[in-house]
């Protein structure tokens, strides 16, 4: 008897997240059939559906749903998708193409375009710090815009040079540095962020991917009907916390009993008194500021079966909360896709962008905005009798570095940055399975920088600093160029063998060149442009065109799995560079690796305990040719150089060669093992994944003295070290309550990673030294030594009296060194004591160690997500534990014992006699024991936990959203940085990635009002 076929019935409902806002772009399919469709921008559908049949409903980064319909619930369908770090159907990109999140056999992690708009946030890479486990993301600092660049580091430190990772937006590898250009793209367009981490998994991009590699790609037209959304959001933004300086009155204390100390009479009459000069100026309220912060995007996403788009604009600006700094981005996106026919398509990835800043002078250095505010002694006026910046003196301030109101603010300066990024492909499918695929892009970076420091007005009795006026000016171009080719065949053999080959080819080619010029003794401060300067001016002009620089690749990937168990990938690129010697350019980058996915092995299959255990290892071999420099392997020639020549022994300018070849110059190499462990329970309600990982980099670039009978003096680029680097990642996510139809939903991602990084052997090189600043060298690579670790003295405390003293000096002069002095002839009770590393009794050079490392033993990230009824609330706690800062704040606020600049109220507790403090030493004009040398004084726990993130919104319910036609309203408040636990006394423990706080522009405390408006 033949079956009655099942009555068709209307289905409409909508899919939402966790926190109750709707997906958009779902896709929804009757199971076992081709009728399908996908929600729309409130997460909304409809289709029609036989009664009884089952709707699956997938979306990237969510975990599959299936759901049973019937009369009762088909017209107001309710479904609820939980985010997944493990979801087997996510699709992830993998390079030259995507996988399967269950057929991924190497280290890679996702965050998808649900977690990162959640957070409006200036710059990409602050979306996702402290949310992938092996990727440690430091802010430079709270600068608007982002300008002050971002470090991501992929599992740790592998060079003593440049570990950037390759930054490869919509298919388009970015030029090195990738990652001070992210502000280039707008958060709201990123559909997903992939990132690689082992070199299995990076290997497809061969000489540059030693470092990682980050995937972003943006946002796609999808089929059906146009959804326009406007997200917009407005804020206030304040230094997250300021340090305690002295006032007036203690300020003179202290600059009083140092001279008085170092038996010199009291620098100025009005110091005589301190108690009459009361508090003074505060300098870090005229300096920081309360800043604005705005950002509003409108988007269009559409199309038909056969072509779609994705149009989007952003607006972003921010003022700086350090008075003169400001930035401001305009972003216009446009993405397409056009199916021709059955078997051939185009598309097209455009991207333009307009940016620009002003940002204060040297805000990262000794003699920036930050430390010369922190410099400026209380008792001096901000402003002159006519209102122009007040320039210290040293007879009536004993001080003279400049007023830091005017280096925020006197000089008229801009810069602007002009970038488009256009990708076109073409994808032709002659064959079932075999697409044939050309993308062809460039990437056009057009940057200017103007500047104009005016003439300050005369005003008699007034010190005159500004007596001249001068401008600068600079343009750069840097154009880089992409060609790729490749062609992929998917092939299901028996049901149960699946083969996805791919092989490649890739040319880039990256050029830059600039110009500046710079004229002084301007006449007038009205005319301000270069071309204005007066004819007899001083005029310097300069350019650089750098040679082309070229990549040549050839490249292929063989995946093969069996009944959805067994999987194995092989990957091979074949990579020449131009940086290198003519026969040593080409070197091949493989990587393998396998996964049993023993979850579908018939002894676990349909268990509801485990419903995920994958096994992953992988090998690989990948190359870092950042450190290798340009054109590093030839002579170098200069000119400028004096020969006494002729029979009169003048000297005659000539050139002559400074460098020595070094024609063997390679990458550097990087072989990396990596096993792990995905799992999944209780349906998925609970899901982990964990990574071991073991790099090694055995022939990492540093340069290598030459001897002086070779004639030259420069070192040389050599593969001479080599280094180590091991470390976990580890991530599990709990979804702790899941309800439906607005019932409480709540889940817990929590990311934690470490790594250990040693230089093990120095080969050919030497010890060298890294940073360093005014108190001396901070940073020193050697062999069994973190990469970049602190180098100084180690501080025993203060020396209490005279007889500790003369005890140590009778052992110098006993010891082995037969000294004097164990430190210096100045030295006194109060001042710091250092260890005598060497046991010779004596305090020199030779007595310096490594005192502390920048990186963390642990980074971790938590985050929690609830919603209920429309309500939903997310917040976010960050931080590092066992790292050290080197704190050069500090080391400019003790300045305050020996000088005439101000300092913290801590150094109120100095050591004025037996007992009185073990930690500041005394108060003495000139620093006779050296005190503010590099040294462990200075070095404190960088450790934090921060409340990185709290977000409340309201979703409007569909009743009333009906009624004015919209498909999502959404309202929200956010804090950002609204905690921070720390020992740290600068003003934030996230400093930079090298670990130096050296006048760092402070990081900020946001709050933020938004709205989310979908049609």
């Amino acid at each position: 008897m033949a079956h009655r076929p099942l009555a068709t019935i209307p289905v409409r409902g909508r899919v939402v997240g966790a926190d109750g806002s709707g997906l958009p772009g779902v896709t929804v399919v009757v199971r076992g059939t081709t009728l399908g469709t996908t929600t729309g921008a409130d997460g909304g559908f409809s289709l029609d559906a036989p009664e009884g049949s089952t709707l699956s409903f997938s979306y990237v980064g969510f975990i599959a749903q299936a759901v049973v319909v019937n009369a009762s619930n088909a017209s107001n369908l309710s479904v609820t998708l939980r985010e997944s770090a493990q979801d087997l159907n996510e699709v992830v990109v993998v390079g030259y193409g995507t996988q399967e999140r269950g057929s991924v056999t190497g280290a890679i992690s996702s965050v998808g375009a649900a977690e990162i708009t959640r957070q409006p946030v200036a710059e990409v890479s602050q979306a996702i710090q402290g949310k992938v486990s092996g990727v440690t993301i430091t802010s430079g600092g709270g600068a608007p815009g982002g300008a002050a660049g971002t470090a991501i580091r992929i599992r740790g430190i592998s060079s003593a040079g440049n570990n950037t990772p390759l930054f490869v937006v919509d298919g388009f590898p970015l030029p090195d540095n990738g990652d001070a250009q992210l502000n280039a793209i707008s958060p709201n367009d990123i559909e997903t962020i992939d990132i690689l981490k082992d070199a299995s998994a990076t290997a497809i991009y061969g000489v540059r991917a030693a470092n990682g590699v980050v995937i972003i790609t943006t946002k796609r037209g999808k089929a059906g009907k146009t959804s326009i959304n406007f997200d917009g959001y407005a804020g206030t933004q304040s230094v997250s916390r300021r340090l305690d300086m002295m006032n007036a009155q203690q300020y003179a204390t202290i600059n009083n009993e140092a001279r008085i100390a170092a038996g010199q009479p009291i620098a100025l009459d009005k110091l005589r008194d301190p108690a009459s000069l009361g508090v003074g100026t505060n300098w870090q309220d005229l300096v920081f500021r309360r800043a604005q912060q705005q950002n509003y995007s409108f988007s269009a996403n559409g199309g038909s079966d056969k072509a779609r788009y994705a149009l989007s604009a952003t607006y972003f600006q921010q003022d700086g909360v350090i008075i003169g700094s400001n930035s401001e981005r305009f972003t216009l996106r446009a993405n397409g896709d056009i199916q021709l026919n059955k078997y051939f398509k185009v598309g097209n990835n455009l991207s333009l962008t307009r940016y620009s800043d002003r940002q204060n002078s040297t805000n990262n250095g000794e003699y920036g905005i930050v430390q010369a505010t922190l410099r400026m002694p209380p008792t001096v006026q901000p402003y002159r009798p006519d209102g122009y910046y007040y320039q210290p003196n040293s007879q009536s301030d004993n001080f003279t570095e400049e007023n830091p109101l005017a280096v925020a603010q006197r000089t008229n300066q801009r810069f602007y940055r002009n970038r488009a990024t256009t990708t076109f492909y073409a994808e032709l499918e002659p064959l079932k399975g075999l697409r044939l695929r050309t993308n062809i892009g460039a990437d056009l970076i057009f940057e200017n920088f103007n500047a104009f420091s005016p003439r300050g007005p005369e005003l008699a009795g007034y010190t005159q600093r500004y007596i001249t006026a001068d401008a600068s000016a600079s343009s750069g171009y840097a154009p880089s160029y992409l060609i790729e080719n490749t062609a992929t065949y998917d092939r299901l053999v028996a049901d149960k063998h699946q083969f996805t080959v791919l092989v490649g080819q890739s040319a880039q080619q990256f050029n830059f060149s600039n110009v500046s010029a710079y004229r002084a003794q301007y006449l007038r401060n009205d005319l301000q442009t270069i071309n204005a300067g007066p004819i007899n001016t001083l005029l310097a002009n300069g350019g650089t065109v750098d040679p082309s620089r070229s990549l040549a690749s050839y490249f292929g990937r063989l995946n093969y799995e069996f009944a959805g168990k067994y999987i194995f990938q092989a990957v091979g690129r074949f990579d020449g560079s131009s940086r290198f010697e003519p026969t040593h350019k080409f070197g091949f980058f493989p990587g393998v690796s396998a996964g049993w996915r023993i979850s579908e092995e018939d002894f676990l299959k349909g268990s509801s305990s485990v419903s995920n255990l994958k096994l992953r290892v992988g090998y690989g071999i990948v190359g870092n040719e950042l450190n290798a420099g340009r054109f590093a392997y030839l002579y170098s020639i200069n000119f400028g150089i004096n020969y006494p020549f002729g029979p009169d022994g003048a000297l005659n300018q000539g050139a002559a060669p400074t460098r020595l070849a070094n024609p063997d110059l390679r990458w550097e190499r990087n072989s990396q093992f990596n096993l792990g462990l995905d799992l999944g329970f209780l349906n998925n309600r609970i899901e982990a994944s964990i990574d071991l990982y073991d790099r090694r980099s055995p022939n990492l670039i540093a340069p290598v003295p030459v001897s002086l009978v070779s004639g030259t003096y420069e070192q040389v680029n050599r593969n001479a070290f080599s280094a180590y680097n091991r470390g976990f990642d580890l991530s599990l996510t709990t979804h702790n309550f899941v309800g439906s139809n607005g019932g409480l939903n709540w889940s817990t991602s929590v990311i934690l990673s470490g790594f250990k990084s040693r230089l093990e052997s120095l080969g050919a090189g030497i010890p060298y030294n890294g940073q360093g600043s005014l108190s001396g060298t901070i940073v020193r690579y050697d062999a069994n030594q973190p990469v970049g670790a602190f180098y100084g003295f180690i501080a025993d405390g203060l020396i209490q009296t005279q007889g500790e003293l003369d005890a140590l000096n009778a052992s110098a002069k006993s010891g082995s060194a037969k000294a004097n002095y164990y430190q210096n002839a100045g030295t006194a009770p109060g001042d710091i004591k250092f260890r005598d590393t060497n046991g010779d009794g004596v305090i020199t050079d030779a007595d310096r160690v490594f005192i502390g490392n920048p990186y963390p033993n642990i980074s971790f990230g938590v985050t929690n997500t609830l919603s209920f009824k429309g309500f939903d609330l997310s917040f976010f706690l960050q931080g590092v534990q066992g790292n050290d800062v080197y704190n050069l704040n500090r080391y400019i606020t003790e300045s305050a014992l020996y000088s005439t600049t101000n300092g913290t109220t801590h150094i109120l507790s100095r050591w004025t006699g037996e007992g009185t403090s073990n930690d500041v030493p005394r108060a003495i004009v000139g620093d006779p024991n050296n005190n503010l040398r590099v040294s462990t004084h200075y070095i404190e726990d960088g450790s934090f936990i921060r409340l990185k993130n709290l977000t409340f919104g309201y979703t409007l319910p569909r009743s009333i959203l009906n009624k004015i036609t919209a498909s999502q309203i959404r309202v929200y408040f956010t804090g950002y940085n609204l905690l921070t636990l720390t020992h740290y006394t600068g003003f934030d423990p996230e400093v930079s990635v090298s670990g130096i706080d050296q006048g760092v522009y402070p990081q900020v405390r946001t709050l933020i009002g938004g709205i989310n408006i979908g049609f």
